[in-house]
């Protein structure tokens, strides 16, 4: 799957989107869903987090790059 570029606009990341934003892997993204951490949407085959559940855990984890991002 292709992934659409980040913009500032969009309400929900892909698990590789939010990978890149924290600088982790895909497979602790989906950890972090499966462990209910990270609240995420399935869609398909694929999961869709909400900018909104991503800025508060960005905070919560105190990752200042992903937290400015969003």
């Amino acid at each position: 799957m292709v992934d659409l570029p980040i913009t500032e606009d969009a309400a929900y990341l892909s698990v590789r989107d939010v990978a890149a934003l924290f600088r982790i892997s895909t497979k602790t993204v989906r950890r972090w869903i499966k462990s209910g951490e990270l609240p995420a949407t399935r869609l398909g085959r694929d999961w869709r987090i909400a900018r909104s559940d991503l800025h508060a855990l960005a905070q919560q984890r105190g990752n200042q790059a992903a937290a400015h991002v969003l």
